[in-house]
Parts: C-alpha cells; sequence; structure tokens
C-alpha cells in the first residue's frame, strides 16, 4: 500500500489518474437498506456509508480511479460535478485514515 492520501493523489487533473483504490481486505462490511457499516478491526474503527458513498464502496471492490468512480457517481446521481468531486475526495480520505481503503499507484 502507498503512503500516499486521497489528496495527495488528487492535486491536479493529472495526478488522480495515476492512482487506484481498493477495499482493504480486512474489513468488515455489513449492508441495511441501501447503507453499508465498515468496521477495521485492527483498530477497532468504524464508518457508516450514506447511499452515495456506499456506492463508492461498491465501486471500490476492485482497483479503480478517481476518474472512474466520478463518472459513476455522475452518471447515477443528480449531483454538481465539482460537488461530486468534493464529496468522493472526503470519503476516500477518511476512509483511507480510518484504514478501510488502499491507494495504489497505476
Amino acid at each position: 500500500m502507498s503512503n500516499s492520501s486521497a489528496s495527495d493523489a488528487n492535486e491536479d487533473g493529472q495526478a488522480k489518474r495515476l492512482y487506484t483504490y481498493l477495499q482493504s481486505p480486512s474489513i468488515c462490511a455489513a449492508e441495511l437498506d441501501g447503507e453499508i457499516c465498515l468496521f477495521n478491526p485492527s483498530t477497532a474503527t468504524y464508518l457508516n456509508l450514506n447511499g452515495s458513498a456506499s456506492a463508492i464502496w461498491n465501486l471500490i471492490a476492485s482497483k479503480t480511479n478517481e476518474e472512474k468512480i466520478l463518472a459513476a457517481l455522475l452518471d447515477a446521481y443528480d449531483v454538481d460535478e465539482a460537488v461530486c468531486h468534493s464529496e468522493v475526495r472526503e470519503f476516500l480520505n477518511e476512509a483511507l485514515e480510518k484504514g478501510m481503503v488502499e491507494v495504489h499507484p497505476l
């Protein structure tokens, strides 16, 4: 796993294409009514995901870059692109900080 954060990986339009995101394999996930709760047993931290964050979690079941995540969310939700981009970054940063997502160079 790289030591980069999602914000490091996304400082400009080109950089975001150089990284992929993937669910950390040790994370326990449970879905209820379309929303997912994540638990990291090694740190005893959890994260409750709303519908759009749950969609991101499902997208990163296999290595996916931020550009593909954004395209999928913009297709699925009626949301401004800048708002979507900001919220994707916020989710990825929080999930990375809690050890729930891995970032990998291409």
